[in-house]
């Protein structure tokens, strides 16, 4: 089983809040975190490398050298991480850009609104915002035996 941690949307910096201390407790465990953008600082990153192996694609307020797609392989699964700027929560468009990479599960962030649909066979999450007053994460369960996405559990934390 790989347990992987989703986020997005962060929004911390040097002088504005820190990660909430829930989300430690739910990524505990986990075999990799991705984060889908906007973290605008780097001891985000640092601190969550602390949990397990980061993969992290660049918001529109990041100003970290990072990518903007990234793409990873878990068992038979290809899942695309991108922060969705140009999307806007356009389910059409992300589907059609999903399809260009032969996603099986895309990962966005940018709305701040967690979402969580199989479109055509394509996984599409969405895990909301971790700061704020509706903050949210997700975990993702690849059962790698079987080949199965065996859970999503998109988890509200409160601050």
């Amino acid at each position: 089983m790989v347990k992987i941690g989703i986020l997005s949307d962060t929004h911390i910096t040097e002088k504005r809040g820190k990660l909430n201390e829930q989300i430690f407790d739910y990524f505990c465990g986990a075999d990799l975190i991705l984060h889908a953008g906007d973290m605008t600082y780097q001891k985000v990153l640092d601190e969550l490398n602390e949990i397990a192996p980061v993969i992290a694609v660049k918001g529109n307020n990041d100003k970290l050298e990072l990518e903007m797609v990234e793409i990873i392989q878990i068992s038979d699964f290809k899942i695309v991480l991108t922060h969705g700027t140009d999307f806007s929560g356009n389910f059409d468009k992300l589907y059609e850009f999903g399809r260009g990479y032969n996603a099986d599960i895309l990962i966005t962030g940018h709305t701040h609104k967690i979402h969580n649909e199989i479109i055509g066979e394509m996984l599409l999450v969405n895990p909301g915002s971790a700061r704020g007053r509706d903050a949210s994460i997700a975990i993702l369960n690849i059962d790698e035996k079987d080949k199965l996405i065996t859970d999503i559990d998109i988890n509200f934390i409160k601050l």
